[in-house]
């Protein structure tokens, strides 16, 4: 294991130097905007502490950790990574940790808020001389601000509240199918979510992981308390695994209700949703009260417990732009290109472990083009950014426009988000309100995805976007407004996905031969070109690591479809020749507007 020791700074002529002064010289793995922080009286701040490895020593260790990973994959992960079809069953993002590494943190006095084996790395406070010591230590790759997160729009307030009863037991079976369904007879209707239910398709066998602010009242309400959530709760803000506070803070933790009904909410003849048979678990990831530097943090986090339970869906009603309480760190329109925020790069991952996320486009359209959250950017091959249209599926003003910052359409698809009727918050366990925005567009979106999976159990996530997307209202002219159009479950259900490529795009981009995904020394070789129906355009074969930075450009040059394969290889060095840290790192076939990828693990 990597021996773990402290830097000496020795020379008194260097000690004599302020702090921030030697940070860029002495402290390379510092991020520079960190330099503030150097001051020994400076407030702690949040940092991402980026390990080197997971601590393995060398090929032999590693292959024996990979094994044990597989053995100690939890049953839900195996199967849903089995049925979509994940090769290999287990890799380097799936190791935990390296305890060593944990322990050279904590012999420091710092103690980790949040960790991610996805992105081998933890979050902590500090500041001053214990910031300079903690970039110092050997196991470290890199010291950065944390990901700072706040909401580009705020939840909408409740407009008036309905109150209904539920019909006397038994009183259904003489009901009518769309007095069955109540007030939410039109929306249903509307995603032709109606006759997949006919069939018998409701989500049944399907996990859907849900992360928001809080769900209030979700055991009491009518429509919601025999949802099967099985205790799956977990709040990343505060820690636990309660995910009301109807006491303390009953303001800010609603939304999560509004989404949960909206997506598997059940109360016969009054109000029914798309995936009412689904099988649930909830994450507290968001806390509207204030913004604080770590809801990416959370989210990610989450989505690392998602894929430990299992879920086959993960539907999020947030997104992320602006952080007005740290000058300087919001994203820009340029981040906005599929693979650099930490909330997108899990959401890549996400997919890669075969699960579906499905995520709000965002609520800002009225701004005009250009106004995505992320990860609402990530790319469209295993996720779906959903906008919202009214019930006549006109686009709603609030839905968020593409494209992203490198050409690619968004939202992929839209569904209704205006005065979407929904279980009340409030206590009342027969109340329920109409609220608008992306936030609601996105659950219901979830809950025909959870129907289709249970009905087409073989598909593998490409298909199952295709599908949904093919079979929406605009599939033949999709736009930056409306995305591939209104969802269609019924369409989507009879697409034929018998020709589905097996990547997202018109590239191909494989590894010569048999190689493995681990380099181990040996460099890894690739094949790529363009199908028919591909863009005559500039492309480029690059290497990014982990983090979203471009380590390497392998090839670039001007494509046309039709022509030869061409190659390239990658020996696992930086353009100065110098052999790249172990970890891992994504080899990308890409232009302004597509992008092939393939995961690959250095080992040193």
């Amino acid at each position: 294991m990597k021996r773990i020791v402290l830097a000496v700074l020795a020379c008194v002529a260097l000690l004599a130097l302020p702090l921030r002064g030697r940070a860029a010289g002495m402290l390379p793995r510092l991020d520079p905007r960190l330099a503030s922080a150097l001051v020994p009286a400076a407030e702690p701040v949040a940092v991402w502490v980026e390990f080197m490895d997971k601590g393995e020593q060398g090929p032999a260790d590693l292959a024996a950790r990979l094994a044990q990973a597989e053995r100690d994959l939890p049953p839900g992960s195996r199967a849903r990574r089995i049925r979509t079809g994940v090769t290999p069953l287990v890799d380097y993002l799936d190791l935990p940790l390296a305890p060593a590494y944990l322990q050279a943190l904590a012999a420091q006095g710092l103690r980790p808020y949040a960790q991610s084996r996805w992105f081998n790395g933890v979050a902590v406070r500090v500041a001053g001389d214990a910031l300079a010591r903690l970039a110092a230590l050997d196991c470290v790759r890199r010291v950065s601000p944390a990901p700072l997160a706040a909401p580009r729009a705020r939840r909408p307030a409740p407009v008036d509240e309905v109150v209904m009863s539920a019909p006397r037991a038994g009183a259904t079976r003489a009901l009518g199918a769309a007095s069955a369904y109540g007030m939410t007879a039109g929306e249903l209707a509307r995603l032709h979510v109606t006759a997949l239910h006919d069939s018998g398709f409701i989500g049944t066998g399907v996990l859907v992981c849900m992360f928001d602010e809080g769900f209030n009242h979700y055991t009491t309400h009518t429509a919601t308390r025999n949802i099967d959530v099985g205790g799956r709760t977990r709040d990343f803000v505060s820690g636990g695994t309660a995910v009301q506070d109807t006491v303390f803070d009953p303001a800010i933790h609603v939304h999560g209700q509004w989404t949960l009904s909206a997506i598997g909410g059940y109360a016969p003849g009054v109000f029914v949703g798309p995936a009412y048979g689904a099988s649930y678990a909830l994450a507290r990831t968001e806390d509207s009260g204030s913004e604080k530097p770590i809801e990416m943090v959370n989210w990610l986090m989450a989505s690392e417990w998602a894929d430990s339970l299992g879920a086959d869906i993960i539907s999020s009603s947030l997104g992320y732009f602006d952080f007005p309480d740290s000058a300087g760190t919001s994203l820009t329109y340029a981040q906005l290109d599929g693979h650099t925020s930490i909330i997108t790069r899990a959401v890549e991952v996400a997919a890669a472990k075969g699960i579906l996320v499905v995520n709000s486009a965002g609520n800002a359209g009225a701004a005009g083009p250009n106004t995505l959250d992320v990860p609402a950017d990530a790319c469209g091959d295993s996720m779906l950014a959903v906008g919202a249209v009214d019930s006549l599926g006109t686009r709603a003003g609030l839905s968020s426009n593409g494209p992203t910052a490198d050409g690619r359409t968004k939202p992929d698809v839209m569904a209704e988000g205006v005065s979407v009727l929904l279980a009340s918050a409030s206590g009342l366990p027969d109340a329920y309100t109409r609220l608008s925005g992306t936030s609601f567009s996105c659950p219901l979106t979830a809950g025909v995805a959870a129907c289709l999976i249970q009905a087409r159990p073989a598909w593998s996530l490409t298909q199952l976007v295709h599908a949904m997307k093919a079979g929406a209202s605009r599939a033949s002219t999709p736009d930056n407004r409306y995305g591939w159009g209104a969802v269609n479950g019924l369409a989507a259900l009879h697409y034929d996905t018998a020709g589905v490529p097996e990547g997202p795009t018109p590239l191909r981009f494989k590894l010569e031969g048999d190689g493995p995904v681990r380099l181990a020394g040996a460099p890894a070789k690739f094949r790529f070109g363009l199908a028919a129906g591909a863009e005559a355009a500039e492309y480029a074969v690059r290497v990014y690591d982990v983090s979203g930075r471009r380590i390497r450009t392998l090839w670039n040059g001007w494509l046309s479809p039709g022509g030869s394969a061409n190659s390239a290889a990658w020996d696992g060095t930086d353009p100065a020749g110098r052999p790249v840290c172990s970890g891992v790192y994504f080899a990308c076939f890409e232009t302004g507007r597509q992008r092939s990828s393939i995961r690959l693990v250095e080992i040193r």
